[in-house]
């Protein structure tokens, strides 16, 4: 992590806390669900899935290679890439 990268990190914990008392004691499942995030878009990207203006995801069909919603890749009964085995 760069030092901007730490000093903003700090700078916002501190800031949560200020508004969240507990906030240090769930840091980490805060941190935890990022990494997940990150790890997800991560996976994603990389199978040529592109995130929409309105945070959900789209992914190239297997049939058209047309672009189609999570939502309809689902309905095809296929699964995500971060839960492919």
């Amino acid at each position: 992590m760069s030092d901007s990268a730490a000093l903003y990190r700090a700078q916002e914990n501190l800031r949560m806390a200020g508004i969240y008392p507990t906030w240090y004691d769930h840091l980490d499942k805060v941190e935890a669900a990022i990494a997940e995030q990150d790890r997800i878009y991560d996976i994603r990207v990389a199978a040529g899935w592109e995130a929409d203006e309105e945070g959900g995801w789209c992914a190239p069909c297997p049939e058209t290679g047309e672009m189609i919603t999570e939502s309809d890749w689902l309905d095809l009964g296929l699964f995500c890439p971060e839960d492919a085995k």
